[in-house]
């Protein structure tokens, strides 16, 4: 968002921006991504609408409510389309703050709202996420590193539990007050079926007005067999943000 703040992680004027995952934003975000899968050859198409609200400066909550769907051919009329898995960010928690950084921790939940076993994971997770950010004032760039640990609560007794670790880093390039680029390489730490697998996003970010934002991330699948590693991935979205002057 092409605004600036006083209290930031420099102690000075800085660009409010969603994609630091160090800012908490009230929001709401509508994006669509469709990703292709090499094994089997089939499309996921996700359209996902986001809500994200923030209590003071060091609270947040986010719910994400997708619809999917597969192309995934099958023989047992299973649903292509409907509702995905929603997942709720329970707690957002801004831990440390100082100019050189930010430390912050959430606790995320998705659940196994899926209406057929092919638009979901057939499982409830909680997935614990730590995040540390820094800044490079001189270069226009943040630097964040984000670690999640996926657990299996529960869910169809019949589908194979879930258990990974995600790595993910992020590099934020600001070119102007109105756009910037991600880069987003994510590593996944497979503990069912063992072995490491590895995704490479990017995204462009353009923002029209002060409260908007659109943006497009073309993404790549560079190696393993995690079902999280695609073989190619795009989406579109935008952002609206409120209670902002």
């Amino acid at each position: 968002e092409a605004q600036t703040v006083n209290d930031s992680l420099l102690n000075k004027k800085r660009l409010i921006n969603a994609d630091d995952p160090s800012q908490f934003i009230t929001r709401l975000e509508v994006f669509n991504e469709l990703q292709h899968y090499d094994e089997g050859d089939f499309y996921l198409n996700q359209t996902i609408l986001r809500g994200v609200v923030t209590f003071g400066k060091r609270f947040t909550t986010r719910v994400d409510i997708p619809l999917v769907y597969n192309s995934l051919a099958n023989n047992t009329n299973l649903k292509q389309t409907g509702l995905g898995d929603i997942t709720f960010r329970l707690l957002g928690y801004k831990a440390l703050e100082n100019p050189k950084g930010a430390l912050t921790t959430s606790i995320e939940i998705s659940l196994n709202t899926a209406n057929s076993p092919i638009l979901g994971k057939g499982k409830t997770l909680i997935i614990p996420m730590v995040t540390y950010t820094r800044v490079i004032p001189k270069e226009k760039i943040l630097l964040a590193m984000t670690f999640q640990q996926a657990i299996t609560l529960g869910g169809d007794e019949t589908r194979e539990d879930i258990s990974f670790s995600k790595l993910q880093f992020i590099i934020l390039k600001r070119w102007s007050q109105k756009a910037w680029s991600v880069l987003q390489p994510e590593a996944y730490i497979d503990y069912i079926h063992g072995g490491v697998s590895m995704n490479l996003r990017s995204r462009m970010v353009y923002a029209p007005k002060p409260r908007m934002n659109i943006y497009l991330t073309p993404s790549v699948g560079l190696f393993g067999d995690f079902i999280g590693r695609y073989q190619w991935s795009a989406d579109i979205g935008i952002r609206y943000f409120l209670f902002r002057k």
